[in-house]
């Protein structure tokens, strides 16, 4: 079969080339961007996303681009005043260059307006029972905020002020469920039980608006502080689930709730120089000497600490 028009042979009774020649192909309405001048994220539909300049046109093209539905469209390419787009008809590939009418109306998103507006629903809450917060501690809370708000992109979901306070650190959230997830996720890493608490902010429309609380208490005892529970001596193993070891027996303790005896940086050290079936011998760092119930794990030559307790001496292997 000839092409009618220019008598190429092919399969159809005009070819592509001469078709798009004399029809359109492919047409662009007048195009509108909103973009937030606050946060650079631009609006498509009911929803705001984060992506640049470049690509934010070319989504719009894409979702506004109008074409021949015989034109089976392989790609196109946004220049200065145009787009040219490019596919196939009629068993040729052809380009057609359409006329680009576009305008980018700056606006504030509901997210930077209501964080601009100092809008939050939660406080997460960290603090330690008698202590002060770590440096470890803190870090690892800011690197958990800053994972969960880089995976998230609600409208609320934006970390509004981060505050040091003498007793610990306060994060206030646009959401109540971004302040959930961060202090379950805190809870989870670096230790401590969640308090959650809610107090009525205003009224919407008659609908009760509340401002949650989530308090992160972490506990005094840290690693390998020794604590009393239900009358036994024990050191504390991980100190982000409780568990510890009672130092006389070697058996693996729940130390949640447990009675705060000695600090390990308050402690002495020492070495095992005797042992028998109930006392070891230790000296101490200053040449001491002292006999203590026999710890769990005693050898001679052990490096031991060394605590007092109700007036008595104990200690226990740095390896315990």
């Amino acid at each position: 079969m000839r092409c009618i028009v220019c008598g190429k042979e092919g399969d159809f009774k005009i070819c592509g080339s001469c078709f798009a020649e004399r029809n359109t192909l492919a047409y662009l309405p007048s195009i509108e961007i909103e973009r937030c001048g606050r946060c650079g994220s631009f609006r498509f539909g009911k929803g705001w996303t984060k992506i640049d300049d470049v690509s934010a046109i070319e989504k719009g093209v894409f979702e506004n681009l109008v074409v021949f539905p015989d034109f089976n469209v392989e790609s196109f390419e946004v220049l200065k005043n145009s787009v040219v787009v490019t596919g196939s008809i009629y068993g040729d590939r052809v380009s057609v260059k359409i006329p680009l009418n576009l305008r980018i109306r700056t606006i504030t998103c509901p997210r930077c307006s209501k964080e601009s507006g100092g809008y939050y629903e939660a406080i997460v809450q960290i603090r330690a029972q008698k202590r002060s917060l770590r440096n470890e501690e803190v870090e690892s809370a800011m690197k958990i905020v800053e994972k969960i708000l880089g995976e998230s992109d609600g409208e609320k979901d934006f970390l509004l002020r981060f505050e040091e306070t003498n007793s610990g650190i306060d994060f206030y959230f646009g959401s109540r469920k971004i302040g959930e997830k961060v202090s379950k996720a805190i809870a989870d890493e670096i230790g401590g039980s969640v308090f959650r608490s809610k107090k009525l902010h205003t009224r919407i429309d008659g609908r009760d608006v509340y401002r949650f609380t989530f308090l992160i208490r972490l506990s005094e005892a840290e690693n390998y502080d020794v604590v009393l529970k239900d009358g036994k001596i024990c050191v504390v193993k991980n100190s982000k689930i409780q568990k510890g070891i009672e130092i006389i027996t070697g058996k693996a303790m729940n130390v949640s709730g447990a009675t705060l005896i000695a600090k390990k940086e308050e402690m002495g050290w020492g070495v095992i120089t005797n042992l028998d079936e109930s006392i070891a011998e230790v000296m101490d760092s200053e040449g001491r000497i002292f006999h203590v119930p026999r710890p769990f794990g005693a050898e001679i030559g052990k490096e031991v600490f060394i605590f007092n307790f109700e007036q008595r001496t104990f200690a226990f292997p740095k390896d315990l």
